[in-house]
């Protein structure tokens, strides 16, 4: 695969925020033991069902999966410039409410000359007038995550400014064709004060590949 350009977290740059949701990344096995073992005793469960119809983005509701023709009003769609080094069948496109950019949509089923009919699969909120699942940027906590769905399904040491990074959901290999993220979960990164810093969501249609 191209390795192109690297997966969808939205970080700090804006450059990267651009050229997410098209590559993979590697990522470990939860080491239950480095887990906060609160999680141990925690009754929490994450359903992708749920979260993914959950979504608030500054105000307005918002769920993955959605085919970028069936937006709903106020809601519309642009090429993202980086989108072209997707490879065939991602792409990536800015998300706009009432002409303000809200985010940047990873895109899959997305073929030229048919863009409408392309999904948005992945998304990701940094900022705290935004949510998933109710858990907010900059706003919620480790422990929060953890009581809310218990011990994370994997667990990824990250580099500053984070401190690590908790994977709930499916556990596949992201090595997939075209660096498409073969995934249905969150992904939630955190500060170094155990802040919640990032919070990504995808849901891939498992059965395809592109």
């Amino acid at each position: 695969m191209k390795n192109k350009i690297v997966l969808l977290t939205l970080c700090a740059v804006m450059a990267v925020m651009a050229l997410t949701g098209c590559k993979n990344e590697n990522i470990e096995a939860a080491d239950t033991g480095s887990v906060d073992s609160a999680a141990e005793d925690s009754n929490g469960t994450f359903d992708i069902e749920t979260a993914r119809k959950n979504i608030i983005i500054k105000g307005q509701p918002f769920e993955v999966p959605i085919v970028l023709k069936d937006l709903s009003n106020g809601w519309t769609w642009k090429e993202n410039e980086n989108s072209k080094l997707c490879d065939e069948g991602l792409g990536l496109a800015s998300i706009y409410y009432n002409e303000e950019e809200m985010f940047i949509a990873g895109v899959e089923n997305y073929y030229e000359g048919t863009e409408e009919k392309g999904i948005i699969y992945n998304l990701t909120i940094e900022t705290d007038d935004s949510s998933i699942d109710g858990l907010i940027p900059l706003k919620s906590t480790k422990q929060e995550v953890i009581e809310k769905y218990g011990q994370p399904d994997k667990v990824k040491q990250m580099e500053e400014p984070f401190i690590d990074g908790y994977y709930y959901g499916t556990t596949n290999d992201d090595n997939t064709i075209g660096g498409r993220i073969n995934e249905q979960r969150i992904n939630i990164k955190f500060t170094e004060e155990g802040i919640v810093k990032i919070i990504s969501i995808t849901y891939a249609d498992l059965e395809k590949n592109y």
